[in-house]
């Protein structure tokens, strides 16, 4: 009876539809970069008003068995036929090796900054540069390096054809040499040993510097402090190196951002066991203002507990984080007084940042010092001035156009202009 065969195949596929309940409560491993809906509190109110019915909505779509893993096979096959990538501003370059598309513009000279963006950042390090050495305080600026200037050669099209150039790191390099401002281009340096040097420094589906790259340049950095303090400081001990093809935590941020399913392949990388040689010499304690490139370093290598006296580190000028936790905003500090606290202040930033480096801290930090010496301003006057320019619409629209311009946190701009008015008034 050829009936048979579809009952069968009815019966199969009745079962296939049925596998997800069957893995209720189950969803797989949790997906990188993605928060799940929560389970919807029920409330009289929350029913009738129908919100409770949307949030259960989107928590059944999110929790059905294996959701995923089906997810991250759907992701690669929308990936292996159509080249499609899940994950946002991410680039398939050559033989593997994966990007984020605006490194492969900063590389390739593309990157266009907002007009205008250059023209006060000389202004605004220098000020805050007198503004520090005035308390006793030094300042150096850190060009962590990007992956486009040191992949150019696995760059897709149309990155590909178009030529080297390096317009914003020589913008920003002309503005710390004629403001004299100290200044590590590390960028430069590992474009320069990268031929030569014998463990890798990039992995290849990873946007951050490897272990070992990062490690290198902070020792390098260590080096300079020394120099400058003119005493030896604790330095970054390489007790050994395992070489490994296993990508490890951030060696593979890209890929894992990509939720593919399996584990990532790539060349060998060179993975230090390493310690702290020399920890009973005193640290300087040190004030980090960056991006995601110092973040590892702080969070999960604990650098600034073993080498900066256990300084803060400010995530894109937001951001606090102490002892490797987040401990509240940048707006909430009394930045004067923290300030103070400190032997030296670091801005270190990839090339994405060049033009924007420090993301208006250093005129924020500057215009503090100048208020507190002409008398701090109450706290809850600035705060009465920040909820003010918060609900005039037109207000609020000219300082997210200011915010948007200079690619600064609108919490920045707006205290900013808050306290611009009222030290003005």
């Amino acid at each position: 009876n050829y009936l048979c065969p579809v009952r069968y195949l009815l019966i199969v596929l009745t079962l296939v539809l049925l596998l997800p309940a069957a893995f209720t409560g189950y969803v797989g491993e949790p997906l990188s970069g993605h928060r799940p809906a929560p389970e919807p509190a029920w409330s009289a109110t929350s029913w009738f008003d129908g919100s409770y019915q949307e949030a259960a909505d989107a928590y059944v779509r999110e929790h059905f068995g294996g959701r995923n893993a089906l997810l991250r096979y759907q992701n690669l096959k929308n990936f292996r036929l159509f080249g499609e990538i899940s994950a946002r501003d991410v680039v398939a370059g050559k033989d593997g090796y994966l990007y984020e598309r605006d490194y492969l513009r900063a590389a390739r000279g593309t990157l266009d900054p907002p007009a205008g963006t250059f023209a006060g950042l000389g202004d605004d390090l220098r000020e805050f540069r007198d503004t520090l050495r005035a308390n006793g305080i030094g300042f150096l600026v850190v060009m962590a390096p990007g992956k486009g200037s040191f992949f150019p050669e696995h760059a897709p099209q149309p990155y590909a054809d178009l030529p080297l150039d390096f317009e914003n790191e020589r913008k920003l390099l002309d503005i710390l040499e004629d403001e004299k401002i100290d200044h590590l281009n590390f960028n430069a340096w590992f474009r320069e040993i990268k031929p030569t040097h014998p463990y890798a420094l990039f992995p290849q589906k990873g946007i951050h510097w490897t272990m070992y790259g990062q490690l290198m340049a902070m020792d390098s950095l260590l080096g300079w402090l020394a120099n400058d303090l003119e005493r030896p400081l604790p330095r970054v001990v390489f007790d050994s190196l395992e070489i490994s093809a296993e990508q490890r935590g951030s060696e593979a941020d890209i890929y894992r951002g990509m939720n593919l399913p399996g584990e990532p392949t790539g060349y060998p990388l060179a993975y230090p066991t390493w310690s702290v040689g020399h920890p009973e010499r005193k640290q300087p304690r040190v004030l980090v203002v960056g991006d995601s490139f110092f973040r590892s370093l702080h969070v999960h290598r604990g650098f600034s507990q073993k080498f900066f006296g256990g300084g803060d580190f400010y995530y894109y000028a937001a951001q606090v984080f102490r002892g490797g936790q987040p401990h509240g905003t940048v707006q909430d500090l009394d930045l004067v007084e923290e300030i103070r606290s400190y032997d030296y202040v670091i801005l270190l930033e990839t090339e994405t940042h060049y033009h924007r480096i420090g993301k208006g801290f250093p005129a924020v930090a500057s215009r503090e010092f100048q208020l507190r010496s002409r008398g701090k301003l109450p706290k809850d006057v600035v705060q009465a001035m920040v909820d003010r320019i918060r609900q005039d619409e037109k207000w609020l629209a000219h300082v997210r156009k200011k915010a948007e311009a200079k690619g600064e946190p609108l919490d920045s701009v707006i205290r900013r202009e808050a306290m611009y008015f009222l030290d003005n008034r």
